[in-house]
């Protein structure tokens, strides 16, 4: 009741007002007049109760260390209370929008009386009486759109705010919705974007009288677009605070002669400007993931755009110089356009540490880590072999033949027969294969334990790019594509005694009340033994100590294994290894199309021993400077020496001969019909180390040329 006398008192001061329109032009109160019925009306709309939403605010994210990423928003927004807003701003903008907010009610009658006159002489809108109360409810309720309709709600509105909030209040909450130009939304964005401050007492008379000023045309008025504008706009500001005897004469040429800004000192980003930030985006976005910001897609938006949430990522922003400065030292410089993608991620947790997801996110916003398809494994694929070899209860004592070339049935396959280069040194152990990369030891060892179990072992360790119909004879090769953070988080789970956990980006997330809404909840799964998980470490750290990947050895005692991996053809180069802190897999090609890396300026043809393996050993052994040493535990004891022999395939002449730890064998005719058909241990005993060679690619034409020396030794 009480509000309906007021409202009806203040109906009679605007119908005066009206009349008095029709009294200055006739023909203009033709226009006025019945828009008093429609404001009579009004109020039955306005009766409830009008709530201000909690305003929206820039969600923000943060590495690890605490150091501030980037925000997440479709606007800068970022409110203050109204104790930290400095009063000389806050008396520049009530002198230029609303002088008398403290003494009307929402409504300024004299206001819209002297609009209405300027407004009636024009023959039509050329003046608001808006006070910063229906200017609020503009922002908040209603359209623009300048017609009595909607002038005559938002008076209401306005009224009926008032009833609700005290004057404070939406003082406050209009300082921090106004906008002032290139997308800042109140004054707390502004002084960031103009001024790079964050400290709203920095703000003086010159500032408060530029952002006064802004207020009314903030794209026109912009200081950083149109300096002269600016100026004259800010000039008129301080004649305002003159009349209003706010300032005196000093303090309004000190404004005068006070410099603008000429560029924005901190245009801060509102969308992903980085790699590791756009994936972050996508795992709060997603409504299939662990992060439950809601369940649809409008709800999860609305939240992360506009909640204002602390999003505390994964990120190690120290990691991730290091990766870069290790990608641009030894990125080889070739006119064909050769990149790399790194993925580094926590042993123990899969927290995504560093990534370089390509050459350049502002060029190319694809993913090379986790989006890439078409990216062969190459010899990398050989440690899911030994995962399959070791749980099924193998060891890297047993033995298999590594001589070359091979060749083998492949019936329904392409080609028929399947032919292998790549190896050497006769009968060696499993240990020893690894280390040599031996082609045609990895083709046989796929057949010992089957290649359907190395791509079911494979897909446990989280490999999703694999199906069954991918257990073919050069499986164990890499003929298939992996994603490069795939292959980080399965040799994580090698490292990290069986158990797998799913890469992630987001540690907690904190709301505007400052509750923890999110925190990561590991799920780690076991994929294999133990056992099976330490003796893949222990041969995999053979393979860095003397074999294709030593250009990964780091320094200070660091222990560190991994595999390298070269595709058919040269296309792809990989090594993928770990350390008790950290594991990293390194991609080498081309981001678009398949180009054989041949002949690339200062290292030949491309092997994963080469570039990636050089990158990987750069980037951790910066990482690992100043962390103290930690050991891989062993694997119990384990025997071996066992002679794996592939079905079909000529067996030792002397049954008695399989279980010696003879590595070196020859060919011989055993029962004089002139074809060999049985090999026997020969006297030499050393092992040899063979460096990595290119698989062969079952759809294409098999090249059985052995790659030059020259190219078969790792650089560095």
């Amino acid at each position: 009741m009480l509000f309906l006398l007021r409202l009806a008192k203040r109906l009679s001061s605007l119908a005066v007002i009206i009349i008095a329109m029709a009294c200055v032009s006739s023909a203009a109160a033709l226009t006025v007049i019945p828009q008093v019925a429609t404001i009579a009306g009004s109020h039955e709309s306005t009766s409830a109760t009008l709530t201000l939403d909690a305003i929206t605010e820039r969600s923000s994210l943060y590495a690890a260390d605490g150091s501030f990423l980037g925000f997440l928003a479709r606007e800068n927004s970022q409110p203050v209370t109204l104790d930290e807003i400095p009063q000389p701003v806050i008396a520049a903008v009530l002198a230029m929008e609303d002088s008398e907010f403290y003494d009307h009610d929402g409504v300024n009658f004299r206001a819209i009386f002297r609009a209405l006159v300027e407004n009636v002489n024009a023959g039509g809108i050329e003046q608001g009486g808006s006070t910063i109360t229906q200017q609020l409810v503009k922002l908040t309720f209603l359209s623009t759109d300048q017609n009595f309709d909607r002038k005559s709600t938002e008076a209401f509105y306005a009224l009926r705010l008032e009833e609700e909030y005290t004057k404070d209040e939406i003082l406050e909450r209009y300082l921090n919705t106004v906008y002032f130009g290139a997308n800042s939304y109140g004054v707390r964005a502004a002084a960031e974007t103009y001024w790079g401050v964050e400290d709203l007492n920095e703000l003086g008379w010159a500032e408060a009288a530029m952002l006064a000023g802004l207020i009314r045309n903030p794209n026109g008025y912009n200081p950083t677009t149109d300096a002269v504008r600016a100026r004259d706009r800010r000039s008129v500001v301080v004649d305002r605070l003159l009349s209003l005897e706010l300032i005196d004469d000093a303090m309004a040429e000190e404004i005068r002669q006070a410099p603008l800004p000429s560029e924005q000192q901190q245009p801060f980003a509102l969308k992903p400007t980085d790699y590791f930030v756009e994936n972050a985006r996508v795992e709060l976005m997603n409504v299939d993931g662990p992060v439950p910001l809601g369940d649809d897609p409008q709800s999860r938006y609305n939240k992360v755009y506009f909640g204002g949430l602390d999003i505390y990522t994964t990120f190690d922003p120290a990691a991730q110089a290091m990766a870069l400065a290790a990608r641009d030292e030894f990125l080889p410089d070739d006119p064909r356009g050769f990149t790399v993608a790194l993925a580094a991620v926590d042993t123990h947790t899969s927290a995504v540490r560093a990534m370089v997801g390509g050459p350049d996110f502002q060029r190319e916003q694809f993913n090379l880590t986790t989006d890439g398809l078409g990216r062969q494994a190459g010899s990398s694929m050989k440690t899911f072999v030994l995962a399959a070899l070791f749980e099924a209860g193998y060891t890297p004592s047993d033995d298999i033949r590594g001589d070359s070339p091979c060749t083998f049935d492949n019936p329904g396959g392409v080609p028929d027969p399947y032919e292998v280069t790549g190896g050497g040194g006769g009968v060696q152990s499993i240990a020893a294969a690894t280390r040599a990369s031996n082609n045609c030891a990895f083709v046989r060892l796929g057949q010992v334990v089957g290649n359907d179990q190395v791509v079911e072992v494979a897909q446990r360790l989280g490999i999703s790019t694999l199906a069954p119909t991918d257990a073919v004879l050069s499986f164990p090769l890499g003929s298939k594509e992996v994603k490069p953070m795939e292959m980080a988080t399965a040799y994580a789970a090698m490292a990290n005694d069986g158990i797998v956990n799913d890469a992630y980006y987001i540690e907690k997330i904190v709301d505007q009340q400052g509750n923890v809404i999110f925190e990561h909840r590991p799920d780690p799964r076991r994929a294999i033994s133990t056992q099976s998980a330490r003796m893949i470490v222990q041969t995999l750290i053979g393979g860095v100590r003397s074999g294709t990947g030593t250009a990964a050895q780091l320094d200070g005692g660091h222990p560190a294994g991994g595999k390298t991996g070269t595709a058919q053809n040269y296309e792809d180069a990989w090594f993928v290894g770990f350390t008790p802190y950290l594991t990293t897999a390194v991609w080498m090609g081309h981001p678009d199309e398949k180009i054989p890396m041949r002949d690339v300026p200062g290292w030949g043809n491309m092997f994963g021993g080469k570039v990636p393996a050089t990158i990987w050993g750069a980037f951790n052994n910066a990482y690992h400077a100043n962390l103290p040493v930690i050991e891989f535990p062993e694997p119990d004891g384990y025997g071996g020496g066992r002679y794996l022999k592939v079905p079909g395939e000529k067996d030792f002449c002397n049954a008695g001969d399989r279980g010696s730890s003879t590595r070196n064998t020859e060919l011989v005719d055993s029962d004089g019909d002139g074809e060999d058909d049985c090999f026997r241990p020969i006297t030499t005993t050393t092992e040899t180390t063979v460096p990595e060679t290119v698989p062969p690619d079952p759809n294409a034409p098999v090249d059985t040329t052995p790659p030059p020396a020259t190219d078969t030794t790792v650089a560095g």
